[in-house]
C-alpha cells in the first residue's frame, strides 16, 4: 500500500511536469492536425510511456519528489501546529496564560542573549537552542492545560458532601438486620450507592494527586528556566544552552504518563515539530 502510494506520487510528478505537459500535449495536437492520428498518436503515447518509465527509474528524480513531498508535509504540519497553539491560548484561563507568557519571556531573553553574544558577524540565535526551547514551551503549555482541566474538575466537585453521604449510607446499612430477607433489596441498593460514592471519592482523590504532581512539575520547570536565564547572563556563556534546555525537557518526561491519563484534547498530543513560539521571532 505504501509502495503504491509512492509510485503514484512519482508518476504524478513526472506526468505533470510543465515541460512534459507541453511536449505531450503538443505531440497529441500535432498527431490530430497531421491527418494521420492513427500512425502518429501511438508513437506519441509510446514516447510518453518511455519517458515516464525512465523518470520512475531515476533515483535523483525520486529523491527530488520525496524532498518536495516532505517539505509540503512540514508546511502543512506547521500551519496545523500554529492553529493548535492559538486555540489553546484562547482557552487558557487568564492567570495561566499570564504564567505561560512570563515563561515565554524568559525564553525570549535567552534568544536575545544568544544573538548578542554571537556578535554582529554571527548567524543569529542558535537554531538548535530555539528548537529545544520551543519543545520545552510546548511541554509546559501541555502541563498548565492539564492543571487547568484538573482544577476545573475539582472546582465542580464536593468531596465533603460525598464523604457525608458515605457516612450516612454506612450508618443506614449498619441498622439493617443482617439476615432479614425483607430488607435484602434495600441492602443491595444501599451497597451499590455506597460503592458508587466511594468510586467518586477515589476519582476526586486521584485528580487531586495528579494536580499536585503537575503543579510541582510546573514550578520545577519555571525554576529551571529562570536559573538557566540568570546563569547565562551572569556567565556570558550560551554555548551549552541547547544541552541544558534538553536536560530540562528530559526531566519533563517524568510526568508524561500522568499527562496521558489526563485525556488531553487532540491538539495537545505530542508533535514531531512543536509550534514555533520563539523561532518566528528570531
Amino acid at each position: 500500500m505504501v509502495a503504491g502510494t509512492f509510485f503514484m506520487s512519482y508518476l504524478k510528478a513526472a506526468f505533470t511536469a510543465r515541460w512534459n505537459l507541453l511536449l505531450f500535449g503538443g505531440g497529441v495536437a500535432a498527431a490530430f492536425l497531421s491527418g494521420f492520428p492513427g500512425i502518429l498518436l501511438p508513437l506519441v503515447l509510446a514516447g510518453e510511456v518511455f519517458y515516464l518509465a525512465s523518470m520512475l527509474a531515476n533515483d535523483r528524480f525520486r529523491s527530488a519528489v520525496d524532498a518536495q513531498d516532505a517539505k509540503s508535509r512540514r508546511a502543512a504540519e506547521a500551519v496545523g501546529a500554529r492553529e493548535a497553539y492559538e486555540r489553546i491560548r484562547s482557552k487558557l484561563p487568564p492567570q495561566l496564560l499570564k504564567r505561560f507568557d512570563q515563561l515565554r519571556e524568559h525564553c525570549s531573553r535567552l534568544v536575545e542573549l544568544g544573538g548578542s553574544i554571537r556578535g554582529p558577524d554571527g548567524s543569529g540565535p542558535d537554531k538548535t537552542a530555539l528548537e529545544s526551547l520551543d519543545r520545552l514551551l510546548w511541554g509546559y503549555l501541555r502541563m498548565i492545560w492539564g492543571a487547568s482541566t484538573l482544577s476545573d474538575f475539582l472546582d465542580h466537585t464536593d468531596d465533603g458532601a460525598i464523604r457525608t453521604r458515605i457516612a450516612d449510607l454506612e450508618r443506614r446499612l449498619a441498622k439493617l438486620p443482617p439476615d432479614d430477607a425483607g430488607s435484602a433489596q434495600m441492602r443491595a441498593t444501599l451497597e451499590d450507592h455506597l460503592k458508587t460514592s466511594r468510586e467518586r471519592l477515589d476519582n476526586i482523590d486521584e485528580a487531586r494527586r495528579k494536580l499536585d504532581l503537575v503543579a510541582a512539575e510546573i514550578e520545577r520547570l519555571e525554576a529551571k528556566i529562570a536559573a538557566l536565564a540568570e546563569s547565562s547572563v551572569a556567565k556570558r556563556d550560551v554555548t551549552d544552552i541547547a544541552q541544558r534546555v534538553d536536560e530540562v525537557a528530559e526531566g519533563m518526561r517524568k510526568t508524561d504518563e500522568t499527562m496521558r491519563q489526563l485525556q488531553l484534547p487532540p491538539e495537545l498530543e505530542e508533535l514531531d515539530e512543536p509550534p514555533p513560539m520563539l523561532r518566528e521571532e528570531a
